[in-house]
């Protein structure tokens, strides 16, 4: 709690000491700077978190600030006024979560067109709001209206401006501190293991894009017309969007104080050059380029890198862990089919007509030439393909053609063929994130006890003498030798305990003793949970190891699917494979 406290509590007191130290005047500047600050904290949360980049974070500005002053002039009262801003933030919550859901959907990578589709938003609402004269204003704007409360915006308004600066930063601090922040993360970290551990990263990324919206109205609507006692067109318009990215990016997007101490510096800065250095702009231009280039993370990333080289922070004790809650997966045991199922991709025929059934329970591993389709039909089965023809069933549920985060709900895990992890977090943070897939609600985000939970699967792998995650936790996973990686994969695969669990390739990049040990894992996890395993496999004696039965496949069909014996004496499997040994 002492690491939300400070800062905030050092941000407080600075705040309130420049009108004492500096006076009114300066006082009001700040506050200017402070209401494009609190905007740009919203960019940071949802650029910082989640990689996604909005150019249009002006259109909730300004249009919040405009219903504010058109209310301000109406005279209805402090009550309908509060009101009034509540029920439009809610509305743009809601606008801004449905249209990033929309365009994030079935999609892993619409950055740029989401990016684009906000500056064509900001630059349609700037034409209109420079154009509907008789509801803005036109190019002159609103004026004429008294600031909320009636507060005098060169001395009372500018303590408003403290509270709502003071009371976002505190909210962001504190949600850094809970699972939702993790999970925001991992989204820019790898968007696909993250919806194979169930999480629906569209609507992720619609509402964090809905709260960053909330941010940018409540500085808009709040603070702009009271303080300014004018709303133009320019508060709704693309430059101020762009203005906003940048003392995001200046003053450090991954830090909660970054965004504003971007819009403090180059806000004063602008201030003091521009009547007195012609070529103010071009110096803020090259200022700004150096910071991006040299320091990515901002202003706030170099105060933060030398305050840890002055008190270098010591790991805490690690906390005692917690039964994780029952997976909401649905009951379907049963055997896994494939009914005449075609895969196309434009001309490329990748899968034609392939047929199997899976016993309920037990190993299946499925072997064949590279190019035979092996990992095309893992991918069919978690929805990461969908499917040209046939169909795909698990029990008696159709699971093909769905998205891959509806997979584990339905009780398969997938564990891929590189390993998939989350690089930019410790090696707890990843099996956190995993332990949260399939069971975590809204709630359980908000909770820090989430971070505590550890499923039995976990805890028995994790206690095993010769797996070495348990003396890695606090590892970031970068630094991680590729077997580890492995391991850690696997571990964040069965954490949520899947009814099916398929693995591709487990035992690449291993040595012959961590081979054993992988295969051990999976021969224990199977008898525990007396589910289903899949393995993708090259070698042989892994195959014979463990396998209750073989799948061959080759250009895109079943080959043979029987016992390791029966498939090994097929003379069509002869012909045309022969697998090797480690």
């Amino acid at each position: 709690m002492a690491s939300v406290l400070l800062p905030v509590s050092l941000l407080l007191a600075a705040l309130l000491l420049i009108p004492e130290l500096f006076g009114d005047f300066t006082a009001y500047q700040i506050g200017l700077y402070l209401i494009y600050g609190i905007a740009a904290q919203g960019i940071g949360f949802l650029w910082g978190k989640t990689g996604v980049l909005p150019l249009g974070q002006a259109l909730f500005f300004g249009f919040a600030a405009y219903v504010t002053a058109i209310t301000l002039r109406a005279e209805t009262g402090l009550i309908t006024e509060l009101a009034l801003a509540v029920a439009v933030l809610v509305a743009i919550a809601v606008f801004a979560c449905a249209l990033a859901a929309l365009i994030f959907r079935g999609r892993n990578d619409s950055g740029p067109y989401f990016s684009l589709i906000t500056l064509a938003l900001v630059m349609i609402a700037e034409q209109i709001a420079g154009t509907a004269t008789t509801l803005t204003g036109g190019f002159n704007g609103l004026s004429g209206f008294d600031s909320l409360g009636k507060l005098d915006p060169f001395a009372g308004f500018y303590y408003v401006i403290v509270g709502v600066t003071v009371a976002v930063s505190l909210l962001l601090f504190v949600l850094n501190r809970l699972p939702v922040n993790l999970i925001a993360r991992a989204v820019a970290d790898n968007e696909p293991r993250l919806q194979l551990l169930g999480f629906p990263t569209h609507i992720i990324k619609g509402a964090a894009f809905a709260f960053s919206a909330v941010i940018a109205a409540l500085a808009g609507g709040g603070c702009l017309p009271s303080h300014q006692g004018i709303v133009t067109p320019t508060s709704m318009g693309f430059g101020l969007s762009a203005e906003l990215v940048i003392l995001t990016a200046v003053g450090g997007r991954y830090h909660v104080l970054g965004p504003l101490i971007g819009a403090v510096l180059v806000g004063w800065a602008s201030a003091e050059l521009r009547d007195s250095f012609p070529y103010w702009e071009l110096l803020m231009a090259v200022a700004f380029i150096l910071v991006v280039l040299k320091a990515p993370g901002g202003i706030a990333e170099l105060l933060e890198a030398g305050y840890r080289r002055v008190r270098a922070t010591k790991p805490g004790a690690p906390s005692k862990v917690i039964a994780a809650p029952p997976t909401k997966a649905v009951d379907a045991a049963g055997p896994l089919r494939f009914d005449d199922v075609h895969l196309q991709i434009g001309v490329v025929r990748i899968l034609n007509g392939v047929s199997f059934q899976t016993p309920a329970t037990g190993i299946v591993s499925i072997i064949g030439p590279n190019g035979a389709g092996k990992t095309s039909t893992l991918n069919t089965i978690t929805g990461n393909l969908r499917i040209t023809g046939g169909r795909i069933t698990f029990g008696r549920r159709k699971i093909d053609s769905r998205p891959p985060y509806k997979a584990l709900h339905s009780g398969i895990g997938r564990k891929l063929q590189v390993p998939s992890v989350f690089f930019s977090m410790s090696v707890s943070e990843n099996l956190a994130i995993a332990m949260m897939a399939n069971r975590s609600r809204l709630l359980d985000l908000l909770r820090p006890s989430t971070y505590r939970w550890r499923s039995r699967s976990l805890s028995d792998l994790l206690d095993h003498p010769s797996v070495p995650l348990k003396e890695e936790l606090v590892e970031p996973v970068d630094h991680l030798p590729q077997g580890h990686r492995q391991f850690l994969e696997y571990a964040m695969t069965i954490a949520a305990e899947p009814q099916v669990l398929l693995l591709d390739e487990p035992c690449a990049g291993l040595s012959p003793d961590e081979t054993a040990l992988m295969t051990d894992l999976v021969r224990h996890y199977q008898a525990e949970t007396g589910g289903l395993v899949i393995v993708i496999e090259h070698d042989m004696s892994i195959v014979e190891a463990i396998s209750d039965k073989v799948l061959v496949m080759h250009l895109g069909q079943v080959l043979a699917f029987d016992t390791f014996e029966q498939v090994r004496r097929n003379p069509e499997v002869q012909a045309v494979y022969a697998g090797g040994t480690k």
